[in-house]
């Protein structure tokens, strides 16, 4: 009996694993190897819904911005989110600093889309910015136009993740032994130097650790795109996920929005067992 206790335990969480994780997984795969509406009876079509996905041009558009998405969020909150722990390192007033970039987090995804949409309007508060430096005639309504639309919600992304970022990269900068900095300081090197020598060097694995967790974060990316352009105009700035809602619960091609899923799916794995590998070997490192 004392052998069983610890599994007993364990038991609720794996209940709640199983049916709210594993089973939809499950119910999702084998749904992509159908034809299915929602309500009438499901129809065995084994890889049609993958070969219409492949020659779909809407899937492709939106892989394309997906991998904008990825590329935009190592970019942007993962640079602004290195620079801003590099900058407060050791600074005095750091942690009022960090409570400010930090804060945006703290907002749900859905009410900072819907400040940044009225703000990215023609009439709305970035235009009046940039009507005081350039002739009016250029100004735009920046989420209509492709590809900007997309790289303003990266823009509002990024605004929402560099603090998470820079917490993440000022734990790493934590575990940095006081002894190198210290003796790179009696050798005489300059702040920027002991930076970009000593402090970014030993942050590698924690980089790794925060590049890997942006990539899986960028490819689930949904409640942004959806509240500030619905993947629009035209689907032109939908990503995976959009594009499997789109199918999905819009056009309620089930079977097509679970190949959809399927393969989006696949994508994370490979990006989630590539962390996990990233997280073993940091401890391996730490120990």
């Amino acid at each position: 009996m004392d052998k069983v206790k610890p599994y007993l335990f364990l038991l609720p969480a794996l209940l709640f694993v199983g049916f709210f994780l594993v089973y939809p997984a499950f119910m999702t795969f084998s749904v992509s190897f159908t034809e299915w509406n929602g309500i009438n009876v499901s129809k065995m079509v084994g890889f049609d819904n993958f070969r219409f996905l492949f020659s779909d041009p809407a899937f492709w558009k939106s892989f394309y911005n997906t991998i904008f998405w990825v590329v935009g969020s190592l970019v942007f909150p993962v640079t602004l989110g290195l620079f801003a722990a590099l900058m407060l390192y050791s600074l005095p007033g750091e942690r009022l600093f960090k409570v400010i970039i930090f804060m945006p987090y703290a907002l749900s995804g859905v009410v900072i889309a819907i400040v940044w949409s009225y703000m990215y309007k023609f009439e709305g508060a970035i235009n009046t910015i940039l009507a005081g430096f350039i002739d009016k005639r250029h100004l735009q309504p920046w989420l209509q136009i492709v590809p900007i639309n997309t790289l303003a919600m990266i823009i509002t992304y990024g605004w929402r993740m560099t603090g998470t970022n820079m917490v993440l990269f000022s734990v790493g900068m934590l575990a940095i032994p006081d002894e190198p900095i210290e003796a790179a300081r009696i050798e005489g090197a300059s702040y920027f130097q002991i930076l970009r020598k000593v402090i970014i060097p030993m942050l590698a694995s924690t980089t790794a650790v925060v590049v890997v967790m942006a990539i899986i974060n960028s490819l689930n990316i949904f409640d942004i795109i959806w509240i500030m352009t619905q993947g629009g105009p035209y689907r032109s700035s939908a990503t995976l996920g959009v594009n499997m809602y789109f199918e999905s619960f819009l056009n309620f091609n089930f079977g097509h929005g679970a190949a959809n899923a399927t393969v989006l799916s696949v994508i994370v794995m490979a990006a989630s067992v590539f962390y996990i590998r990233v997280i073993f070997k940091k401890r391996e490192i730490g120990s």
